[in-house]
């Protein structure tokens, strides 16, 4: 999926529904072995940073609820892709 459409980046929650995955965190653990595997076939898993819509935050942790910087639940969720090296 991701490999097939190396311009469009996902969320975790798109990879979720189309792998029928319950919760994010595996996604996020599934993605940790999947990048040992691309790092053989010369790939890596690029990924933006969860940003606050608000105020424009941008958080260091993945999996985050609210802003540490003004509590807004208003958070841009990481998206994912995969890049040749």
């Amino acid at each position: 999926m991701l490999e097939k459409n190396p311009k469009k980046a996902f969320t975790a929650r798109e990879i979720c529904d189309i792998l029928e995955i319950d919760e994010e965190r595996e996604v996020y653990e599934l993605l940790k072995q999947i990048s040992k595997i691309l790092k053989k076939k010369k790939r890596i898993i690029e990924f933006t940073q969860p940003v606050c819509r608000k105020c424009g935050f941008v958080m260091k942790k993945m999996n985050v609820s609210r802003c540490p910087k003004c509590k807004s639940q208003w958070i841009e969720p990481p998206r994912f892709r995969i890049k040749e090296i």
